[in-house]
C-alpha cells in the first residue's frame, strides 16, 4: 500500500474503524460536554482540522506571543493558569489570591518545566508589559501578579480561535459570547476553567508520541503545520524549505525545524518519502497523535465554555 493512499485512510480513521473508549470519557463526569471522541467522529473534523491549524497557530506566532518570546507548552499553560488566578481572585479571601508561590505551584503541576523556567518567564512578561506585580498593602512581603490589558487581549483573541473551530462543528445553540470576545465571559471562562486543569494534564502526558514535542520550542505547532501541508496535497512530501516562512512567523531557526523534523522521524511520525529522499509526509501514527490532540484540545474548549455559561448564570442570579 502506498504511503499517500495509508495517510488518506488514515485521515478517516474516525470514520472506518473504532476509536479508543477512552477518547469518549468526559473530563468532568457531572458535566455534560462533548468529549474528544465526539469530535474526531464529526463529519466535518477533517474540513475544520486546517482551520484549527491555520486560526489558532496565528496566536503563537512569535510577534504575537506574549513575552514576544518562542512559545512552549510550559509558557502557554503558565499564561492560562496566570489568568484563571486572577479571575477566580477574591480581595477579601486571602488563599484565592494570585501570588506568585501559588502561581508556580499550579503551573509545576503540569511536570513539563522547572521553577527556574517559570520564575525566567514571569520576569520576562513583566519586562513586556504583559503581567504586573502588585504589592499588597497589608503585607508588604506578599506580591499578587496582575495580567495587564495586553495580556487580556491576547487571551481572548486565543480563545475566539478555539471557538470559532467549536463554532463551525457545533452552530447550535453555537459559542456566542466566545466568538464575540465578551469581556464577562472570559472571566467566567478562565475562573472555571482552574477546576480543568487536572484533564489537561492527563491527556497531555496520555498522547505519548506527542509529550516530547511540548517541551520544544513550537514543537507541536511545526508538526501540525507540517500535517496540514501534506493533508492539502496528499501526494506531494512536505521538505525542509516548505516550512522556511515557518523560521519568522514563529522565530525558530532552520537547525531547530530540522531538529524536529528527525525527532518526529525518529518517533515514527514522520517518513522520508521513496519518491523524495528530502521530502517527509505524516505516519498514520503521527496523523493520528495530532488529530487526536486537536479534538482533547476541542473537547476541553467545549467543557469550559458549558461552565462559564454556568457561572455567568449564577452571577446573574438565573440558577
Amino acid at each position: 500500500m502506498s504511503q499517500c493512499l495509508r495517510l488518506q485512510q488514515a485521515s478517516t480513521f474516525r470514520q472506518v474503524a473504532q476509536l479508543p473508549d477512552y477518547l469518549f470519557g468526559r473530563y468532568m463526569p457531572d458535566v455534560d460536554h462533548r468529549t474528544a471522541g465526539e469530535v474526531l467522529s464529526h463529519p466535518a473534523f477533517a474540513t475544520v482540522r486546517r482551520s484549527y491549524v491555520v486560526g489558532t497557530m496565528a496566536n503563537y506566532e512569535f510577534a504575537r506571543f506574549p513575552g514576544n518570546i518562542q512559545p512552549a507548552a510550559y509558557r502557554t499553560i503558565a499564561i492560562g493558569v496566570l489568568v484563571c488566578l486572577w479571575s477566580a481572585s477574591d480581595p477579601v479571601d486571602r488563599t484565592t489570591w494570585p501570588t506568585v508561590a501559588r502561581f508556580k505551584q499550579l503551573a509545576s503541576a503540569f511536570s513539563l518545566a522547572g521553577t527556574r523556567q517559570i520564575d525566567d518567564f514571569i520576569g520576562r512578561l513583566v519586562r513586556t508589559g504583559d503581567i504586573v506585580l502588585d504589592r499588597v498593602a497589608t503585607d508588604g512581603r506578599v506580591r499578587l501578579l496582575r495580567p495587564t490589558d495586553k495580556l487580556l487581549t491576547w487571551d481572548r483573541q486565543t480563545l475566539k480561535s478555539y471557538y470559532d473551530v467549536l463554532q463551525a462543528l457545533y452552530p447550535e445553540p453555537g459559542y456566542g459570547p466566545a466568538v464575540a470576545c465578551d469581556l464577562t465571559f472570559q472571566r467566567a471562562h478562565r475562573k472555571g476553567a482552574l477546576v480543568v486543569f487536572p484533564a489537561i494534564g492527563k491527556f497531555l502526558h496520555w498522547n505519548v508520541d506527542l509529550l516530547p514535542f511540548h517541551q520544544m520550542y513550537q514543537g507541536c505547532h511545526i508538526l501540525m503545520v507540517l500535517t496540514d501541508l501534506a493533508l492539502a496535497d496528499p501526494g506531494k512530501p512536505i521538505r525542509e524549505r516548505d516550512l522556511t516562512h515557518l523560521r519568522d512567523s514563529f522565530g525558530v531557526s532552520r537547525s531547530h525545524i530540522r531538529n524536529i523534523l528527525q525527532a518526529a522521524e525518529t518517533a515514527d511520525l514522520l517518513v522520508q518519502s521513496k519518491q523524495d529522499r528530502q521530502g517527509f509526509t505524516p505516519t498514520p501514527r503521527g496523523l493520528t497523535a495530532v488529530d487526536i490532540f486537536i479534538a482533547n484540545t476541542l473537547a476541553c474548549h467545549d467543557l469550559t465554555d458549558r461552565l462559564a455559561l454556568t457561572e455567568m448564570e449564577q452571577d446573574a442570579g438565573l440558577l
